[in-house]
């Protein structure tokens, strides 16, 4: 579950879930969502992998996050479904498909400069996981 957070300059986001993998796949689709307006209709013709590195699990998710960010900006890649494993705990795997970006087919809605670490914060509920995360825009 995806919750978009109010903040005065900046977007946010709140992820549920069950498990930690999918908490990390839930924020990346949901900054992915952020970036761009139909991202349903984000085909999964082009497919990349990588490795990430934290001291904790909140850099883990931002430094994921960042990584993510740079496809997009370099690579333009949009990108829509997300596979992490974590290697140990200060270390994940992913795998996440999605296609070039395209003006005739995409629209952007809203760049993303950086996620932050203000207010950044993961943490166990009542059996899940939660994270808040505010991106730089």
């Amino acid at each position: 579950m995806i919750r978009f957070l109010d903040h005065t300059a900046d977007v946010g986001i709140e992820v549920k879930s069950k498990t930690l993998e999918e908490l990390f796949r839930e924020s990346a689709r949901g900054m992915f969502s952020i970036i761009c307006e139909n991202l349903e209709e984000v085909d999964c013709g082009e497919w990349v992998s990588g490795t990430v590195e934290g001291e904790d699990l909140e850099e883990l998710l931002y430094n994921f996050l960042e990584e993510l960010l740079y496809l997009f900006e370099v690579k333009h890649l949009i990108l829509k479904e997300f596979d992490v494993k974590f290697s140990g705990g200060n270390l994940i795997q992913y795998r996440a498909c999605g296609e070039r970006f395209d003006p005739a087919k995409h629209r952007i809605s809203t760049g993303i400069k950086s996620p932050t670490y203000h207010m950044m914060k993961i943490e166990r509920e009542n059996g899940s996981w939660k994270a808040r995360i505010i991106f730089d825009v």
